[in-house]
């Protein structure tokens, strides 16, 4: 096994791949009570075109949570939770815009669980029956998510913003999405995407790196898998222009909320490696939205704000920058927010601050089995490897580089949704 050693935090990651072409990664804590396995595919709800050896598919949006769904059926009259109730342990997937996950908690019997996740996310068992049923417990979740307001805000500010991404689109798809998905498609994405070698395995816990190694090629080497058929996602462009600057949305909610985003061609900073960029604008956001910042302490002492948070999403062509806000006085609580986004601001103290304040969480990240499992699966979807300097790259940022990144970030390209109160 290879050792990965994370810079100036003391922290090793053991990696191998095995023979049947899973990546391994796996983390060692002594003094942890407990192990957490992630089990990851590169398949999200994103991923609905793509092409085998030159010829293109299409499938259903929402295909990629239907199939984590299905997939906890074993057989015909067992399900994951048969094997997993009697080892005492905790299992859960979940699917976002570019991965599935399948995990599972557990404090011991790590070979049983282990061996148990990978013997049910590598059985191809689906049927048209399964798929029918599954149609409806789906539908009833779509309906469900629709009347929770932060889902509403949420998509209607992506298709705001978005002309061709695929952010868009929910995740589960919509209702009439999930009726076309047929057991065909089912079989495709499965073939295509449930490869060892387009998933990756991550353990964290008090555990035998070589032992782990050695428990997945036992397991593995009992299996048959095809030819990995290296299916190629199909490139969208997305135009540099919002879709509508602003949208209205009448909802059944007690305190009114909004979203303020903005979208900047990522080729304004062409300057700066993707991971770098990234810290910088947290850094830029917490400084300015965050729990400590100015604008944010005046705000809810003043009654304008209720809530405040703000995030950014570094695309492939673009960053996305998204401020979250609930008030009693919407207009007035948006309008000091992008007054605040013309005006962002830091200095040498802010930075310093910040970058110590975000080095320190990096450290306590490394206290909890499901913490670095989660943040290694970010790595590993997000950036396609492990960043064993994190901790270097926080201390390089610059107070020019700061500002560089604050001069390239403008509000030309604005939406603004606002959720009101029904009448």
């Amino acid at each position: 096994m290879e050792t990965i050693k994370i810079k100036g935090i003391d922290e090793v990651i053991y990696f191998t791949t095995s023979k049947a072409g899973l990546p391994l990664y796996v983390w060692k804590n002594e003094y942890a009570k407990s192990f957490y396995i992630s089990l990851n595919v590169n398949y999200g709800s994103l991923h609905t075109e793509f092409s085998i050896d030159g010829k293109k598919y299409k499938v259903p949006q929402g295909i990629a949570h239907f199939m984590e769904h299905i997939k906890f059926n074993v057989d015909k009259d067992t399900t994951a939770n048969d094997l997993f109730d009697p080892l005492g342990s905790d299992i859960n997937a979940f699917t976002t815009f570019k991965y599935t996950s399948y995990l599972v908690y557990g404090t011991s019997k790590i070979k049983e669980n282990l061996n148990a996740l990978l013997d049910y996310v590598y059985n191809p068992y689906f049927t048209k029956e399964m798929i029918k049923k599954e149609k409806g417990i789906i539908a009833s979740e779509i309906n469900m998510g629709k009347d929770q307001p932060y889902n509403q805000l949420y998509f209607a500010f992506n298709k705001a913003m978005y002309h061709k991404e695929k952010y868009k689109y929910l995740i589960t798809g919509e209702v009439e999405d999930i009726k076309k998905i047929e057991l065909d498609d089912i079989n495709l994405i499965y073939d295509a995407f449930y490869h060892p070698k387009n998933m990756f395995l991550i353990v964290t816990g008090n555990v035998n790196p070589y032992e782990i190694e050695q428990m997945v090629n036992d397991n593995l080497d009992l299996k048959e898998f095809p030819n990995y058929l290296n299916p190629k996602i199909l490139p969208v462009k997305e135009p540099k222009y919002v879709v509508q600057e602003e949208v209205v949305i009448d909802a059944n909610v007690e305190v009114e909320k909004a979203k303020i985003g903005l979208k900047i061609p990522l080729k304004d900073l062409k300057g700066f490696e993707r991971v770098k960029l990234n810290i910088m604008l947290s850094i830029i956001l917490s400084n300015n939205f965050g729990d400590s910042s100015d604008l944010k302490e005046e705000l809810l002492q003043n009654n304008i704000i209720t809530f405040l948070s703000a995030t950014r999403f570094v695309l492939e062509d673009y960053i996305v920058i998204d401020v979250t806000i609930e008030s009693k006085i919407l207009d007035e609580a948006i309008r000091r927010v992008i007054d605040a986004l013309e005006h962002l601001h830091m200095n040498e103290a802010d930075l310093k601050r910040k970058v110590n304040s975000s080095i320190a969480t990096l450290v306590l990240n490394y206290e909890d089995v499901e913490s670095v499992n989660n943040m290694l699966q970010t790595y590993l979807v997000y950036y396609k490897k492990i960043i064993p300097n994190l901790k270097e790259i926080y201390e390089s940022i610059t107070l020019e580089e700061i500002k560089e990144v604050i001069q390239a970030i403008n509000t030309k390209e604005m939406v603004v949704v606002k959720m009101k109160k029904q009448n």
